[in-house]
């Protein structure tokens, strides 16, 4: 037998292992792309999500118009707070957490001629990239913190607007905010939070000072929501 025909009868023998390596191998390479083409927008997604329900006074406006009505509202005993939603800016006169809540106060508000609507927003439930991800438990947890400080403004203006609080427990209540904020901004002395948080903090320290209305209450509550819903994580 010549080594031609030997050659070619080990050959034959060997193509159809061949060919299956070959088909395992390109199997392999497709798996290997996939992935790699998928970890890039695999981020992390954010624990945390949140709904608020603000109650604005008449349509959407720009900057300039929501700032002229912003003071109207504040002496309508309303937050007088302006919130951008969807490219329109709004004067919220409150925040609700439920749908319901919200809706039952335009009736009562329409009678003392305060036309109102109400602006769902949500927040939270977000992919978080770079950075971010690596501070996704911190990010959680100062948000959580937030929504339960914004809590703590609702019931209190609440409380104020029924006479069911005295100005000193006011302030007790207000103190409280305060701490937790500062806690927070110890904890986010350098991130994206920073600056919301210090702007917070002023705001909460201005409403504690001299006779505590619910309306600046509203103000500062809504203030909170406004940043857990806009913070832009980093």
């Amino acid at each position: 037998m010549s080594v031609k025909s030997v050659f070619n009868r080990i050959s034959s023998r060997l193509n159809p292992l061949a060919r299956v390596l070959a088909c395992i191998c390109a199997c392999v390479l497709i798996l290997i792309i996939i992935i790699c083409c998928a970890v890039p927008s695999c981020g992390k997604k954010l624990d945390f999500s949140a709904t608020f329900y603000y109650v604005c006074y008449d349509a959407p406006r720009n900057v300039q118009s929501a700032s002229s009505m912003s003071s109207i509202v504040h002496s309508y005993g309303g937050a007088g707070y302006i919130i951008e939603s969807g490219g329109n800016y709004y004067v919220t006169v409150a925040c609700y957490y439920t749908d319901k809540e919200a809706q039952s106060v335009l009736k009562p508000l329409a009678n003392k001629g305060l036309e109102c609507s109400v602006v769902e927003v949500e927040a939270g439930d977000i992919k978080l990239k770079g950075r971010a991800q690596r501070n996704a438990d911190l990010y959680a947890g100062n948000m959580c913190t937030m929504l339960s400080l914004s809590r703590l403004c609702y019931d209190l203006a609440n409380s104020l607007d029924e006479f069911a609080v005295t100005q000193s427990a006011a302030k007790t209540v207000l103190s409280d905010v305060q701490t937790g904020l500062d806690s927070l901004s110890r904890q986010n002395a350098s991130n994206c939070f920073t600056g919301e948080l210090s702007a917070l903090r002023a705001e909460c320290n201005d409403v504690s000072h001299g006779y505590v209305l619910s309306r600046d209450v509203r103000r500062l509550q809504v203030a909170i929501t406004d940043a857990i819903a806009n913070i832009t994580l980093y």
